[in-house]
């Protein structure tokens, strides 16, 4: 079990680990050679958080491009609208977080991107980053035209005539992602720093990242230089598994710095676009059940040759039926892994499957804030299977390795965030509770964020506890989380972060 330390009054470190946390009068007897004693005024210290879920350089990229996470479509053109006005003509637009979902006026069209520019190529990814909105420039330069054939895991939407409406789903993004000029190494590495900082305000000491490969170089290169203290776990992208092989890399190869996690595969796509896969029907729709991007077979397949090379396996499945595909994949193979295999989201499990989840020893790595995100377009596309959808109490309670991230850039990766999604399962402005049977407890969630993330890729590290001798990753607040009112939760910000016994980020008014 994992406690905080309410209002410690003093931290002892040495060579960058716990040696104790507690009174100063226990704390100060301790100081000798080599040990820094640290008063903290009474503050709280929690082990620093792991997102087990994040898109690092998307994250970073995002924070320098359009936001279009609007209440309505309006809103997000007139943004657009202010950017073009001063991009030079050819310049490419860029802009993330739609939801159509939200909006009353419907999802986009070319047609309401070329009255803003036919001089600019725009393309806005959707929130679930499963979608796209693109203007005639953007398809034209792509080559996407009447003719174009859906490709294999996509579809490009069309109107009555079979004309290109703008609007991209799953790998049909990519015909226009991949002729988009890509940002330079000096430009990645920008935004890799702005998502460190952003991170590190929050008490975020490790992520999980499964962003494209091409940011390992260059960590490993900002990491050598000092730039780079946040603990990354960076997983394999599928079309970088043989090269992965090939090379020797292996989930838990690496240091504590920079360390190899697990393959990433995609079983579908995503509820907002109605692209997951479902066991039945969408609400409203005789006979959509979304889309499975990766057949069991592909997947054992897949299964064989990572495992065989001590690869694990972390799978997106949103809806009901990919998760189960992809519990099918891992059983018909059904070798074991010293690392688990894990399913990524998990946002609506029948509960049948969540027996075979637990009794494969798969880890769940959800996300809770999707939860306040989603319930809306929830209802509206499961309805009653809601009851089954952001399981977390019933994933929890089966025993189910539970772990927690934030899929940043598509939602916010500020934990206390998460937590209070977790616990209260509470719009924040609408106070709108949703299947409160499924929250847990402080807890457990705070546990999802720190010990068990760390627990499952390095059983002996003590990282995400308070053990003597663990790398001294901590976050230090104001408050103790445990004596707040749940509705507070959210509204807490760390007075500082430290990774290795060493101070990453401090509030002002924090002094040690």
């Amino acid at each position: 079990m994992l406690t905080s330390q309410p209002l410690t009054e003093a931290l002892a470190v040495q060579d960058g680990h716990i040696l104790a946390v507690g009174t100063n009068e226990e704390i100060l007897n301790l100081s000798g050679r080599n040990t820094t004693i640290l008063d903290l005024h009474g503050r709280c210290v929690l082990p620093g958080f792991t997102d087990s879920h994040i898109h690092l350089l998307q994250y970073g990229l995002k924070l320098s491009s359009i936001d279009c996470e609007t209440d309505t479509k309006q809103e997000c053109l007139q943004r657009v609208a202010a950017v073009a006005q001063h991009t030079p003509a050819g310049v490419w637009i860029r802009g993330q977080g739609w939801n159509h979902n939200l909006w009353e006026e419907g999802i986009g069209t070319k047609q309401e991107l070329d009255t803003i520019s036919t001089d600019h190529p725009i393309y806005l990814a959707a929130k679930s980053l499963h979608a796209s909105w693109a203007n005639s420039m953007a398809l034209q330069q792509a080559g996407i035209t009447h003719d174009t054939p859906d490709p294999a895991g996509g579809k490009i939407d069309r109107d009555s005539h079979g004309e290109p409406t703008g609007i991209l789903l799953e790998s049909a993004t990519l015909l226009v992602e991949q002729i988009i000029p890509q940002p330079d190494e000096k430009q990645m590495q920008s935004a890799l720093q702005k998502s460190q900082e952003q991170l590190l305000y929050f008490g975020i000491t490790a992520v999980h990242d499964v962003d494209d490969w091409k940011i390992y170089p260059l960590l490993e290169e900002m990491k050598k230089e000092g730039k780079f203290p946040l603990r990354v776990v960076k997983c394999i992208p599928a079309d970088h598994l043989s090269y992965a092989i090939k090379n020797g890399f292996y989930t838990g190869s690496g240091n504590d710095q920079l360390q190899i996690g697990w393959a990433k595969l995609f079983m579908d796509g995503a509820l907002g676009p109605q692209t997951a896969a479902m066991l039945a029907p969408y609400e409203g729709s005789s006979e959509s059940k979304g889309m499975l991007v990766l057949s069991v077979d592909e997947l054992e397949e897949t299964v064989k040759l990572a495992t065989a090379s001590h690869i694990s396996l972390a799978i997106h499945a949103i809806g009901d039926r990919a998760v189960r595909c992809a519990l099918d994949g891992l059983t018909g193979i059904n070798v074991q892994t010293d690392i688990p295999h894990r399913i990524e989201h998990v946002q609506i499990i029948d509960p049948a499957d969540i027996r075979r989840m637990a009794a494969l020893n798969v880890v769940a790595s959800m996300q809770p804030i999707h939860a306040i995100s989603d319930m809306d377009i929830a209802d509206r596309y499961w309805g009653k299977r809601c009851e089954h959808a952001y399981a977390w109490n019933s994933v929890w309670s089966a025993g189910i390795p539970l772990i927690f991230g934030s899929d940043a850039p598509v939602e916010s990766p500020n934990p206390f965030w998460g937590m209070h999604a977790a616990v209260a399962r509470c719009h924040a402005k609408t106070q709108r509770a949703w299947f409160p049977q499924q929250a847990i407890s402080l807890q457990s969630a705070l546990e999802a964020y720190t010990c068990t993330p760390a627990g499952i890729l390095n059983k002996n590290s003590g990282l995400g506890t308070f053990s003597k001798g663990a790398s001294a990753d901590l976050v230090i607040l104001p408050v103790d989380p445990f004596e707040l009112p749940i509705e507070l939760l959210r509204n807490v910000q760390p007075s500082a972060t430290m990774i290795g016994g060493e101070f990453v980020w401090k509030d002002a008014s924090f002094f040690s």
